[in-house]
């Protein structure tokens, strides 16, 4: 069956009537059915789609005067005029319910403020007028607004959900391993769980994103650091050298990260729909107390272990003589990124800790 054709619909009021332009051409078959609650169109026209069968039908915000319509043809537009029932008023909008119709357009030209004095103030008609024009195109906005919330609360909710089953995975099997291997699975968590973490983590990148578009309301400054620090870690020096992947801190690292993870994103799921539960709120700012300590230990003791082995084999390394004139050494970075760590891990705690009294602190007060 074909897909409804629905022409372009202009509409303007009076007091006391209802104006409708239909955008067709040279009309023919019309059809007009005007009830006291609704109003059916259907004719053969030239509209957007060419020369077709056009139809709409639509329920009014209050009632008119049943089979009060009348219409006039002419070569370019099919004109509608229908009587308001009882005494007239201004209508916010056209439909009884509060949609958005990509079809229904509003005619400036048709929305009048009548007043039967003559001696009314041009300037307050005018101020009226604006008025009205502003409360219905809000009306008519609402509807792309509610898409728009919806389309936000709905990817963050994925977003989140999609990080937190990465990372119960990664968590999931680093404990399976341990259990079924025993020690010797320390020195293969990287081979276990890395391509997966990588994923987790270049999807976090996002996170950065969020804030500058608006999507969430924290900063931005916390996410750049935490998502750049272990995308370092992980993929410049990790990824790199392969003997580090072996060391059982590798193993420690992975477990930290995933179990901050595993209550970070579960929080995020929870607020992106207005949910709030106790339980989950108090461990998001509790838990970092001990993790992101622990996180940034492992980290530091990776960075040290890294420099002699990327110093022995000079990966990264810019030596003179080069176009660009410069040497770098990537090994004596790492002793800097030392200092930068320390840095970075100081002010997260700071931040977290900020976070956990604007969160918590009411409620301990109260309790």
């Amino acid at each position: 069956m074909a897909d409804t054709l629905n022409p372009l619909v202009y509409w303007g009021q009076k007091d006391d009537q209802i104006f409708l332009k239909v955008d067709l051409r040279d009309v023919t078959d019309e059809s007009l059915d005007v009830t006291e609650d609704s109003i059916k169109f259907e004719a053969y026209g030239v509209g957007q789609k060419g020369r077709n069968r056009y139809e709409f039908d639509l329920d009014f915000y209050l009632p008119v005067e049943a089979d009060s319509g009348k219409y006039k043809k002419t070569d370019r537009e099919f004109q509608i005029q229908i009587k308001k029932k009882g005494e007239g008023e201004v209508w916010p909008r056209l439909t009884q319910k509060q949609m958005k119709y990509p079809w229904l357009k509003i005619d400036f030209d048709k929305f009048i403020v009548e007043d039967d004095s003559e001696n009314e103030d041009e300037k307050a008609k005018e101020a009226a007028e604006k008025e009205m024009m502003e409360k219905i195109e809000k009306d008519l906005m609402l509807g792309v607004d509610s898409t728009s919330l919806d389309f936000k609360v709905s990817y963050l909710f994925l977003y989140n959900m999609f990080q937190f089953v990465g990372y119960t995975y990664v968590c999931a099997i680093l404990q399976y391993h341990f259990m079924k291997y025993g020690i010797v699975a320390k020195n293969q968590a990287f081979e276990s769980v890395g391509a997966q973490l990588m994923v987790c983590q270049v999807a976090a990148i996002l996170e950065i994103l969020h804030p500058l578009l608006g999507l969430v309301k924290t900063g931005v400054f916390a996410p750049l650091m935490q998502v750049l620090g272990r995308n370092f870690i992980l993929f410049v020096i990790i990824f790199q050298e392969p003997r580090l992947q072996d060391a059982p801190v590798v193993w420690y690292l992975f477990l930290t990260w995933s179990a901050v993870e595993l209550i970070r994103y579960p929080f995020y799921m929870l607020s992106s729909v207005g949910m709030d539960v106790k339980i989950v709120t108090w461990l998001r700012y509790s838990a970092w107390v001990v993790l992101y300590p622990l996180g940034f230990l492992f980290e530091g003791t990776l960075v040290i272990m890294a420099i002699p082995l990327f110093e022995e084999t000079g990966r990264f390394n810019l030596q003179l003589p080069n176009e660009a004139n410069m040497s770098f050494n990537f090994s004596w970075f790492l002793h800097l990124y030392l200092i930068l760590l320390a840095f970075g891990a100081y002010s997260l705690l700071n931040h977290m800790y900020r976070q956990r009294k604007s969160k918590l602190g009411k409620v301990t007060k109260t309790e």
